[in-house]
């Protein structure tokens, strides 16, 4: 099949890669236009438009999908399918062109966690599983009738770094499965059960504040989910202190929310229920170090409370 492809992050390379090696061919690649880098003015472009380049596949980036050239664009090629992986929501324009097909695949066994942050909100859930899902694209937010699916596991060491390359990898393996059913004649796709859907909206920086009041489960789930974008953080003393690894501990709270504690060479933050251990921090003006490190450096005695 004749295949153009859309993406943007990190994520979607494994896709384009795996399809680019397939028996079908990649005849073009949409993604972002590329911004200029503030302090070397260098241009740069998305992770799938870099290799969009490297793989000297052609390569149309754009902002507004409404325009119209990215129409003519994909008129001209005359493409078989258009599979999308973390990119925009594609306009009527695009999914209603005739005699193609637009699949998506999305980081969620839909219809659980519609919506831009799939994986992050499975990982602040403390979810067990998760998966990916192709599905064909129509014009509501992840809301197409399903091709395939795959579950897979969340291990207890798993972030949003570690989770989103393996689903990245298995995706791609995913969408090379989907090209191969759609094509049967006999093939039709299951429609999504609306009744059990929730959302996954997309995650802000505010979002990475740590709420001491919270369990420690929830707090350390977040950290995994969040600390790699946007980051995951509290304030000590109106400066900020990024928090990038924790560790979940049995030690149960007996100090208010948010309390440091010393104890046992570990350097813990009293929740609602247990206390977490901060592990990798890094506090305003410095540089990424081990929590204990960090609390030898701040001049502080135990007890104190976080803003």
């Amino acid at each position: 099949m004749k295949i153009i492809f859309m993406g943007n992050p990190q994520f979607a390379c494994s896709s384009l890669e795996v399809l680019n090696k397939s028996k079908h061919q990649v005849v073009g690649v949409v993604s972002n236009p590329p911004k200029r880098m503030k302090r070397s003015k260098e241009v740069s472009f998305t992770p799938v438009g870099n290799l969009a380049k490297k793989l000297n596949i052609n390569l149309f980036t754009i902002d507004n999908l409404s325009n119209p050239d990215l129409k003519d664009w994909i008129v001209r090629i005359d493409p078989d399918i258009i599979i999308v992986v973390a990119f925009k929501i594609l306009p009527k324009s695009i999914t209603e062109l005739p005699g193609i097909i637009a699949m998506n695949l999305h980081a969620s066994l839909l219809p659980k966690y519609r919506g831009a942050a799939p994986i992050q909100h499975a990982l602040m859930n403390g979810d067990e599983h998760t998966g990916n899902t192709t599905f064909l694209i129509q014009p509501k937010v992840d809301k197409g009738n399903i091709v395939l699916q795959q579950k897979i596991k969340i291990e207890s060491n798993d972030n949003f770094l570690t989770l989103s390359k393996r689903m990245s990898r298995l995706g791609a393996d995913l969408l090379i499965k989907s090209l191969d059913v759609i094509v049967n004649p006999k093939f039709a796709a299951i429609p999504q059960d609306d009744s059990l859907a929730t959302l996954a909206p997309k995650i802000h920086k505010s979002h990475g504040r740590i709420d001491w009041s919270d369990t420690s489960q929830y707090i350390h789930s977040k950290i995994k989910a969040l600390s790699f974008s946007p980051g995951t953080f509290a304030v000590l003393k109106g400066k900020r202190l990024k928090i990038y690894e924790s560790k979940l501990t049995s030690k149960k709270s007996t100090h208010s929310p948010g309390t440091l504690i010393h104890s046992e060479n570990k350097i813990m933050i009293s929740c609602l229920d247990y206390c977490l251990e901060l592990a990798v921090v890094q506090f305003e003006g410095k540089k990424k170090m081990y929590g204990v490190d960090w609390y030898r450096g701040i001049n502080e005695k135990s007890g104190i409370k976080f803003d």
